[in-house]
């Protein structure tokens, strides 16, 4: 099955929306060549699976019957929201002295 990305989609939100379970994102990455942490641009087309089990079935009908379609990848916006300091952001040496 084929599936159009939308914007801010992420694999994970492709896999949970089209085959009920997040696990399938590594099937999807390797199905389209892709690494799970590659950005998805919108408009692109994408291989996946069908659901596999009676509950993943279940979730997605759920999704299609709500019309849910998850869009969880932050924008600009949103990370212009973070302040950038910290021990996440910190560079060994650089602005984090170790002793």
């Amino acid at each position: 099955m084929k599936i159009t990305v939308k914007e801010r989609q992420t694999l994970l939100d492709i896999a949970l929306m089209t085959a009920g379970t997040v696990a399938a994102a590594i099937e999807i990455a390797e199905a389209n060549g892709l690494s799970l942490t590659d950005e998805l641009s919108d408009g692109q087309v994408l291989e996946v699976p069908e659901p596999t089990s009676a509950r993943e079935a279940q979730i997605v009908r759920r999704y299609r019957a709500q019309g849910v379609e998850p869009a969880t990848e932050a924008s600009a916006d949103d990370l212009g929201l973070c302040a950038y300091g910290g021990i996440n952001f910190m560079g060994i040496e650089i602005d984090f002295e170790v002793s």
